[in-house]
């Protein structure tokens, strides 16, 4: 990630108050994403940065496994963990495109088509 975009977020996080920051860290470590990933029963798409070290894109495979109505999984080469922040553009192309195919009844994956698109590298 670009350093002013790490600053940023660095920005964002430290202003929290440190018990709210301590508070949210357990709740991160007490989430179990798989199990409750197999009960969403709406199309979902799911996107991570490479470059992601909080959550892994392994971790973005498997949460894409494990979600039943995924449409794809969209890898941002050298992002990562704030894509919103870091590639704009691609994440709202992406959310669009998983509105658009809802509205016109196509986006309903079935959970067994979980191709990887690598955004920015010609796939």
């Amino acid at each position: 990630s670009a350093p002013h975009v790490v600053e940023a977020c660095a920005r964002i996080v430290h202003a929290c108050p440190r018990r709210v920051r301590h508070a949210w860290s357990r709740v991160l470590d007490s989430l179990q994403l798989d199990a409750g990933a197999r009960q969403v029963r709406v199309p979902a798409a799911v996107l991570v940065g490479t470059a992601d070290r909080l959550t892994p894109p392994v971790h973005a495979r498997s949460l894409a496994a494990a979600l039943p109505q995924c449409v794809g999984l969209t890898e941002l080469p050298t992002r990562g963990h704030m894509t919103p922040m870091e590639a704009p553009d691609q994440v709202t192309g992406k959310i669009r495109d998983l509105v658009a195919g809802h509205i016109r009844g196509t986006g309903t994956g079935t959970g067994t088509d979980n191709d990887t698109a690598r955004i920015g590298e010609g796939t």
